[in-house]
Order: C-alpha cells, then sequence, then structure tokens
C-alpha cells in the first residue's frame, strides 16, 4: 500500500528517535512513500531558514532517497478546490493542499497533526507515531471513521 507523509512526518523521520515511526517506516516496501510536492516546499523553506542549510539538506538525504515526490497536478488542484469548500476555515492551506493531493491520489496520509486533517471528506489519516492508527478523515457524509489497532 502507498502512503504520503506529511511534512512533520518527514521531519521525525530526519530527525530519528520515535520507535513506532521508524518499525512502520522500517515495514514499508520501495515505492511505498510519497510526499507531495507541497511538502517538498514546506521542507525547503525549512531548509532555507537554517542557520546551516546545507547540513539540514544533508542529514534529510535519507529520506529524500526513501520518499518519492509527487507533482501537485490537475487533480489534486481540482481535489483542493472541494476540500477548501469543506475543510473548516481553521486549518492552513498547506495542510489542505497536502489533503487534497492525497485524496486526489487515493492515499492515506500519515502524520502526527491528526487534528489538522480531521472532518474533510474522502481523506484517510493515519499516524504512525502512536501505538494506534487512526483514521480521522470523514466519508462524504461527514461521519468519522473509528480506531484501529496498528496492522
Amino acid at each position: 500500500m502507498k502512503y504520503m507523509l506529511d511534512t512533520n512526518i518527514c521531519i521525525y523521520a530526519i530527525k530519528g528517535g520515535d520507535p513506532h515511526l521508524d518499525q512502520r517506516l522500517d515495514k514499508c516496501e520501495t515505492g511505498d512513500l510519497v510526499m507531495s510536492a507541497i511538502t517538498l516546499g514546506e521542507l525547503e523553506t525549512g531548509f532555507a531558514k537554517s542557520r546551516a542549510p546545507d547540513a539540514a539538506r544533508q542529514q534529510a538525504a535519507a529520506i529524500f532517497q526513501a520518499v518519492s515526490v509527487a507533482p501537485f497536478d490537475e487533480a489534486a488542484a481540482r481535489a483542493f478546490g472541494q476540500v477548501q469548500s469543506a475543510a473548516p476555515a481553521k486549518r492552513g492551506a498547506y495542510d489542505r493542499q497536502i489533503a487534497a493531493h492525497a485524496i486526489s491520489l487515493g492515499l492515506p496520509v500519515v502524520t502526527n497533526n491528526e487534528r489538522d486533517f480531521e472532518g474533510i471528506p474522502g481523506l484517510n489519516v493515519e499516524n504512525w507515531t502512536t501505538s494506534t492508527t487512526t483514521d480521522r478523515g470523514a466519508d462524504a457524509q461527514g461521519n468519522q471513521a473509528s480506531e484501529r489497532p496498528d496492522p
């Protein structure tokens, strides 16, 4: 199965030290993980603002080898229009874009900030930093999914 990694999960993976996340990432096969071009942009912003941008990019090299970057295409842009109209206003634009991108590709989003993605119709959300995985997305009728144990 494929998964789209949210920016904060990429940061956790870069920094290391989360046993639940490390275990889940180790279970993934080549090609299972993608990040949105939006996530790449957020990471690049962080690198540019870093005191040592080259060192920050070097620290992230392993994740860029393991995770492919999905271009934000027309389907993602169209899904963004739907998410933008349905998502609560409190959400950040980047989170809505990442959610829309995941929806357009039919992928769950892996994040540690589950609340950022709550209630977005058609989006499945997983948190790999805990021992349980919670589907925080909602179906087309706005019904929330329930918690389930990690596979």
